[in-house]
């Protein structure tokens, strides 16, 4: 029976981190497809260019930026549909669809819970990671948890997840010994870009629930970023529920009438590599930011009560509770120059390679258990 394999993409986030394992497919000649459920629109078909992406795409519902709670709930019911449909409009005669979701958002559980109606396996890559805390992150965790019972096959990045698996799931468990997400910045060739001693400056991107719809919380973080400005350039990363959120709570003025504050859009992703990794420290709330800079070796911040992630932790990066003197202190006294690693960028034996293998049916390269 022939194989077809669906990568179903909401997110910027997911595409990138996915990129790595359809280009490592297309290497391979293996047939894929792209399913585009119009989560997000800003930049996607730039972040398809920026990888050389070559498989053709169909779209479960047209893209636009979900950026209120209301536009998701509407959006969600539309692009379930819609994913069910493509789906069954791939499928054929003699053909078993894997369709490959990824990580925790809205669009990997509903591209689980559609490919399990159209008798399609479930292939879930970064599978098995938990903040062992239900409803934090919300929604991430919970859409995690309820994909996992849908999952046919586990690509886990470590063995901590690998484990979480087979205690806890019925499903086959690959440990990809690693994350893709090394393979997207090895891809991107920015491990070169140092910060400079002599101009340093800060990056923030800040983007989730907790931290943009909390106004207490939105406020606490608006006035840190203007106080760590007045000492170095605050380069600030909008996303556009971010850039929404601010303008709805009057906020927005505050930071573009500072000296000191630089606003930018949201950008490619090389680009925000790039400006990350010349970064004196980056204060961040994203899983992938996280995972990024540990590659690069760049002093983060995680701007969250925990992460499910271990990416970087003793290393180059630091929990936000866990800076004793506050953040304020601990980047105006440079105290994060002590967090600094080297690269470890490394491209041979890459995950995504080796998910290729057993997509490919070359699966006893790899570590799989039932």
């Amino acid at each position: 029976m022939q194989r077809q394999f669906v990568f179903v993409i909401g997110t910027r986030a997911q595409l990138i981190k996915v990129a790595p394992v359809i280009v490592a497919c297309e290497r391979r000649g293996m047939r894929g497809t792209l399913l585009m459920t119009g989560q997000h629109q800003e930049t996607m078909q730039d972040l398809i260019e920026e990888f050389s992406i070559k498989s053709p795409q169909v779209q479960a519902l047209a893209a636009a930026e979900r950026q209120t709670i209301r536009s998701l709930m509407l959006w969600l019911p539309q692009a379930y549909l819609g994913l069910k449909k493509q789906l069954r409009n791939l499928a054929g005669a003699n053909i078993q669809q894997y369709v490959l979701v990824h990580g925790d958002t809205l669009s990997t559980l509903l591209g689980a819970f559609a490919a399990r109606r159209c008798k399609a396996k479930v292939v879930h890559l970064e599978s098995g990671l938990t903040s062992g805390r239900i409803f934090d992150p919300f929604p991430e965790e919970l859409c995690r948890r309820l994909v996992f019972r849908m999952t046919d096959v586990a690509m886990c990045p470590d063995s901590l997840a690998t484990e979480h698996m087979q205690k806890n799931h019925r499903t086959y468990v690959v440990n990809t010994g690693g994350n893709t997400i090394v393979d997207a910045v090895a891809l991107a060739g920015v491990e070169e870009v140092l910060a400079s001693p002599r101009e340093p400056y800060i990056v923030a991107s800040l983007h989730r629930f907790q931290n943009i719809y909390s106004p207490r919380r939105l406020q606490y973080l608006v006035s840190l970023i203007r106080r760590i400005g007045e000492s170095y350039p605050v380069h600030f990363v909008l996303h556009p529920a971010t850039r929404k959120r601010l303008e709805s709570g009057g906020l927005m003025a505050q930071l573009a009438q500072q000296k000191g504050i630089r606003l930018l859009p949201r950008m490619g992703y090389r680009g925000f590599l790039r400006l990350a990794a010349g970064a004196a420290c980056v204060l961040t709330d994203g899983g992938s930011n996280q995972e990024e800079l540990a590659a690069l070796g760049v002093p983060t911040v995680v701007m969250r009560e925990r992460t499910e992630r271990q990416d970087g932790l003793g290393g180059n990066a630091i929990m936000e509770a866990s800076v004793e003197e506050g953040v304020e202190q601990f980047v105006l006294g440079r105290h994060f120059e002590k967090l600094r690693r080297p690269s470890v960028i490394v491209q041979a034996n890459s995950p995504s390679e080796r998910i290729a293998l057993f997509l490919e049916g070359d699966s006893g390269q790899i570590e799989l258990t039932p």
